[in-house]
């Protein structure tokens, strides 16, 4: 059974939601992925992608790590540590990453998990990440779009990105690689708000 308030009926979610993605894009916003050596909290960003809000790839970079890519890792991303051996490291990307960003709404699907990358990748080299970032999460809004309640979290379920896609017969593939899956944040986004992709 469904408990809801009011306010909160898949109905006006569905609406929010819809309301939301197009006021978003609207604002123009960026599409960020990362791919990481892992989920947890002395992990880093072993590659990054930005997206325009009109689907052109700004930025995409290979990062070199501190530690190894774990095994388990490399079977999600198919990221190697050979790969990475030459890839610059965060530091020096990073100047290039914050041009993108900086003044910008920031779109991604899960946002606080690669906020909180860039922190930690920030964090290994002793840099300090001086501004804050304005973002909005994809995942969020689309769980509200579906408006699937979930007892256990007494909130609206989350989908994983392929399910979103799949959800919405997006032909893009979530490849758990930064470039394809920040451009399948953008055309979920596009799909909630009814507009082409």
């Amino acid at each position: 059974m469904l408990f809801l308030s009011m306010n909160n009926t898949p109905a006006n979610s569905k609406a929010s939601a819809i309301e939301l993605a197009r006021t978003l894009i609207e604002q123009k916003p960026v599409y960020l992925d990362t791919e990481t050596t892992g989920l947890d909290r002395d992990d880093e960003i072993v590659e990054i992608s930005i997206v325009d809000f009109d689907g052109k790839t700004l930025f995409t970079s290979l990062v070199k790590p501190s530690k190894s890519i774990p095994a388990d890792a490399q079977r999600i991303h198919h990221i190697s540590n050979a790969d990475v051996a030459s890839a610059p490291a965060w530091p020096i990307l990073w100047p290039n990453i914050r041009s993108f960003l900086y003044g910008r709404m920031i779109a991604a699907y899960n946002t606080s998990f690669d906020l909180r990358m860039m922190q930690q990748s920030h964090s290994r080299y002793n840099l300090t990440l001086r501004e804050s970032l304005r973002s909005v999460d994809v995942l969020t809004i689309f769980s509200d779009f579906r408006g699937v309640w979930d007892p256990v979290r007494r909130s609206m379920k989350y989908f994983k990105l392929e399910e979103a896609g799949a959800f919405f017969n997006i032909s893009l593939m979530n490849t758990h690689r930064s470039e394809a899956d920040a451009l399948l944040v953008r055309a979920v986004l596009h799909s909630i708000a009814g507009e082409p992709y």
